[in-house]
C-alpha cells in the first residue's frame, strides 16, 4: 500500500494557508492573500515571493517564513523548506504546524529519528493533533515498528473518526503482522469513508466494499 507523508498533510495544509484574522497589518494580509491564491494555483515561485516580502517587512514574522517553508515543502524544495521552519519554531517555540511539517520534510530525506521527535513534539504541544499521530505512525511502520505505528494509527482515528487515511494505513500495518482479517476489517471501512489506496486494493482483489 502506497504510503507519502505529503499526500496525507496537503489538504490540511492547503487550509492552513489562509491568513488568521486580525494576525497583521493590512497590507501584510493582502500578501498573505496573493500568496495563498498563487499556491492553490500551483504557481509556487510567486507564492514565495510574497512570504519573503512579507518577512522583509517584518523579520520576526513566524506565520510567513511557516507557510513559505509549506510552499517550498510542496516545490520539492525540502532544505529551503526546513531552514524556514527552523525560523518559525525559533520564533514561535510552541507552533505544533511548524513541527508536524518539519517532520514531514526530515522523514522525506530518511531522517527518521528526526521526523519522529518532531511528530511528538506536535503532539505534546496539541494532543488532539490527527494527522502528526498518523504521520508519526508511517514513520514507525518504515522502521518495522508495527505494533507502535497501529498504536498511532487507532489514535489518529480516535481523534477524527472519518479518517480513512489513517484506516487504511492502520490496515497496512496489521497486515505486516499477518492481522489479514484486521485489516480487510480497516480497509473496508476507509472505502466507505471513500479513500481512493483501499478502494483499489479491495477492487483488484475481488473484494466487496461492504
Amino acid at each position: 500500500m502506497r504510503k507519502s507523508l505529503m499526500i496525507i498533510s496537503i489538504a490540511v495544509i492547503a487550509i492552513m494557508l489562509e491568513c488568521p484574522a486580525g494576525y497583521a497589518a493590512k497590507d501584510t494580509k493582502s500578501l498573505y492573500t496573493s500568496a495563498a491564491a498563487k499556491f492553490k494555483t500551483n504557481n509556487y515561485k510567486e507564492a514565495i515571493e510574497d512570504y519573503t516580502k512579507a518577512i522583509d517587512q517584518n523579520p520576526k514574522d513566524s506565520y510567513a517564513y511557516l507557510h513559505r517553508g509549506i510552499v517550498k515543502g510542496t516545490d520539492g524544495d525540502a532544505l529551503g523548506a526546513i531552514a524556514d521552519y527552523n525560523k518559525a519554531i525559533e520564533l514561535d517555540p510552541k507552533n505544533s504546524l511548524a513541527y508536524s511539517n518539519r517532520g514531514i520534510e526530515l522523514a522525506k530525506k530518511g531522517d527518521n529519528a528526526g521526523a519522529i521527535a518532531d511528530f511528538s513534539r506536535a503532539i505534546k504541544l496539541n494532543q488532539k493533533y490527527a494527522l502528526a499521530y498518523n504521520n508519526r505512525g508511517n514513520v514507525k511502520e518504515a522502521l518495522g515498528d508495527y505494533n507502535g505505528a497501529i498504536e498511532d494509527y487507532t489514535r489518529a482515528i480516535e481523534l477524527k473518526q472519518n479518517y480513512g487515511v489513517a484506516y487504511t494505513n492502520r490496515g497496512t500495518a496489521k497486515g505486516h503482522l499477518g492481522d489479514k482479517d484486521g485489516a480487510l476489517a480497516d480497509y473496508k471501512k476507509a472505502a466507505k469513508l471513500n479513500e481512493p489506496d483501499s478502494k483499489q486494493w479491495l477492487s483488484s482483489r475481488g473484494f466487496s466494499l461492504e
